[in-house]
């Protein structure tokens, strides 16, 4: 704003009234003393001629009065003072300034162009450091006196004045070069008393003083010195305290910048997202929490962490941030806890500091840790300068998926440093669903409260990357919306989600995420679809023999070969939860094929049973493995002679064949027990079953 102040004193003969003439420059401003006193009990008036225009209409102040532009104000001696600003060519006329049932003045103002006014400028200083600034002013005015004065609450003070080229009063002092018409003004040892809007003044011919700059000098008051060290890639929080300027605005800023941009909240006691960080200005306890969503090499440098005390005084912290690159952090890490079980989070902090231990929010801020109770948050052990501890979350809920970062949190004067440099992602699963084909499945997805009036999805296979299959999407309410063979049903009330699949196919196993649509889609629990062939697979082989059974997978990751007398006992999260060692079992895998193969040496009886085999697609394996045949037919044991009968019988051979066939054992077979193999119980017993399960058919005589 440029500025011209005319201090004039009026000779005024007693009761008599003196029109008089000033001159002011456009873009500057104006002061005129009255030279007449204030009375603050009566109103005050004050208009403009030709074209008429009333500008102050009768008010009442103690101090200070104005419309706009045009301020009427008591100076320290009582008087009236007229004050005009930010001066254009249209305010040229005849003003009449009255105070009413007093007195009346008439004043006649001509503003005119002058190069010498350039309106205002900012000069920031340091507590306790030499605050410099320069005014330019009109040629015509070398040899005149110069001024500088202050505005004050409801006044402008004049503070020093130099009626030649050099002149120092306490603190400050005025330098006049005259040779290009430029003084300097030096305050010294300033204090946040010392901010202010500042006013350079000529005086002219002893009537008036022309003011050609305005300054607005601001105050910084440093008050202590930190330094922080983060990673590139990783997070951090720096909470700047200022408790004793709780309701004031704060800001960071950053000094290789001039601190031109200075990033604050807008907002108090809300989180507000500037650029790369996010910012909350907390009035209850006067901390400014700057976030950093991903620390860079170009953040690294020296920053102020300010509050605005007032329009013209600062106080802030120093910050100079290290931002290191390397491969050691930040660590990305998952981990996988089922539904109501207790997960265990393990973290490294580069040096002895304090844990921090935060989940990410739905704005990717990271200040609170999850609402499951955290069992233990301890040391593990040190090692290397790193210590090493151990999170354990108990009863898991659907809350608790999300992203989490640990670090180290330090502790300053001012300041507090998190820097976050372990990213966890913590996925939830529930047991699979197992089912047969042909079959309908249920997908049961609870989801957090919060998240009822959003729109949910259940997803199929790798959800998070761009190629994600969305199978469907409900609206924002409790409703039923359906797709081919999928239907899928918000229960708000419940808050879960169920998806409905029916008529199961081999293409339909899988993985299913259930996601919550934010900004993004937020995948947070899972589960995996097992699809159970109807075709099953029938082997009977002997012991010492190897058999190998191949197995169908779509996935390179989940592969399982169980046994168990159902498919549920074996598959957790898609992998077997009966692990088999031994070296008679071994796999190979043709991943081009969609096939890997089991591979069973030196078979046992003990191996025989049912075995379910793929990945997301099972196929029921029943291996019987009967006794060996190459024992001595002579010697060979009554269960071995029961066993080949017992297939022969299996292949459609008659009881009489049988019969037979025990004949020709017993003519051959030494005796056991002093008997023949034909009158063993076990053998009588055997042929009097097959003849029941098989009776004789009767003789038919041809007619």
């Amino acid at each position: 704003m440029k500025i011209l102040l005319i201090f004039f004193t009026f000779s005024l003969i007693s009761g008599a009234v003196r029109c008089v003439s000033v001159t002011g420059y456009s873009g500057g401003s104006l002061l005129v003393d009255s030279g007449k006193l204030w009375f603050s009990n009566s109103a005050k008036y004050m208009v403009k001629h030709d074209p008429w225009r009333t500008i102050i209409n009768y008010k009442k102040h103690n101090e200070w009065t104005g419309e706009g532009r045009f301020i009427l104000f008591r100076n320290k001696y009582g008087n009236l003072m007229i004050f005009i600003i930010e001066l254009n060519t249209k305010d040229t006329g005849k003003y009449r300034i009255r105070v009413l049932d007093k007195w009346y003045i008439d004043l006649t103002l001509n503003v005119i162009k002058d190069s010498c006014c350039k309106g205002s400028k900012t000069v920031l200083v340091n507590g306790g450091e030499t605050a410099t600034f320069s005014c330019e002013y009109s040629h015509n005015h070398i040899n005149d006196a110069k001024a500088i004065f202050k505005e004050r609450q409801n006044s402008i003070e004049k503070l020093i004045h130099a009626t030649d080229t050099l002149n120092k009063e306490g603190r400050f002092s005025i330098s006049d070069d005259r040779h290009i018409n430029f003084f300097t003004v030096r305050i010294t040892d300033v204090t946040p008393d010392d901010g202010g809007v500042y006013l350079c003044g000529v005086w002219i011919n002893r009537l008036f003083y022309s003011i050609s700059a305005k300054v607005n000098l601001h105050i910084m008051t440093k008050v202590g010195v930190s330094r922080a060290t983060g990673h590139s890639g990783g997070r951090m929080m720096i909470k700047c305290e200022h408790p004793q300027h709780k309701t004031k605005p704060k800001y960071i800023c950053k000094e290789s910048d001039g601190c031109s941009e200075r990033k604050n909240p807008g907002v108090q006691d809300e989180w507000m997202e500037n650029g790369d960080v996010s910012l909350y200005d907390d009035t209850r306890a006067g901390v400014l929490m700057v976030f950093y969503r991903e620390l860079k090499a170009a953040d690294a440098g020296t920053y102020r962490c300010g509050v605005n005390v007032s329009h013209y005084t600062e106080s802030f912290t120093e910050l100079q941030l290290d931002v290191r690159d390397g491969a050691k952090y930040p660590k990305m890490e998952s981990e996988s806890a089922h539904l109501g079980e207790e997960v265990n989070i393990t973290c490294q902090i580069p040096q002895e500091h304090k844990i921090h231990f935060c989940k990410e929010d739905d704005n990717h801020i990271c200040q609170n840790i999850s609402t499951s109770a955290v069992t233990e948050m301890s040391p593990s052990s040190e090692r290397n300068e790193e210590r090493v501890f151990t999170v354990s979350i108990s009863n898991v809920s659907v809350r608790d998926a999300g992203v989490y970062w640990c670090g180290a949190e330090t502790r300053d004067t001012h300041l507090t440093f998190i820097s976050l440099t372990t990213k966890i992602q913590l996925n939830l699963f529930m047991a699979p669903v197992v089912r047969r084909e042909g079959e309908s499945a249920e997908i049961f997805c609870p989801y957090d409260s919060i998240y009822k009036s959003k729109s949910k999805s259940l997803c199929k296979g790798k959800c998070s990357t761009r190629d994600r299959n969305t199978l469907n999407e409900t609206v924002r309410e409790e409703k039923e919306t359906k797709t081919d063979r999928l239907t899928l049903n918000d229960d708000v009330t419940a808050s879960v989600f169920t998806g409905t699949i029916t008529g199961l196919t081999a293409e339909d196993a899988g993985k299913y995420w259930c996601a919550v649509t934010l900004e993004r889609d937020v995948n947070y629990l899972y589960t995996h679809l097992i699809v159970i062939m109807n075709e099953e697979l029938n082997l009977t082989k002997y012991e010492g023999d190897d058999v190998s059974i191949q197995c169908k997978h779509h996935d390179e990751h989940q592969k399982c070969f169980c046994k168990a007398h159902e498919p549920s006992m074996c598959v957790k999260d898609g992998v077997s939860l009966e692990t088999i060692r031994d070296d008679r079992f071994s796999f190979s895998d043709e991943a081009s094929t969609g096939v890997f193969t089991v591979n069973i040496t030196d078979l046992r009886e003990e191996d025989s049973g049912i075995y379910w085999c793929g990945s997301h697609i099972i196929t029921k394996v029943n291996l019987t493995v009967n006794m060996v045949r190459n024992q001595d037919p002579l010697s060979c044991k009554a269960l071995l002679v029961l066993s080949f009968l017992q297939e022969l019988m299996d292949t459609g051979h008659t009881p009489s064949t049988l019969k037979v066939y025990v004949a020709a054992i017993a003519a051959h077979h030494a005796p056991v027990v002093g008997q023949s193999q034909g009158s063993s119980d076990l053998v009588v017993c055997f042929l009097k079953g097959a003849r029941r399960l098989n009776p004789p058919r009767p003789l038919t005589i041809p007619s």
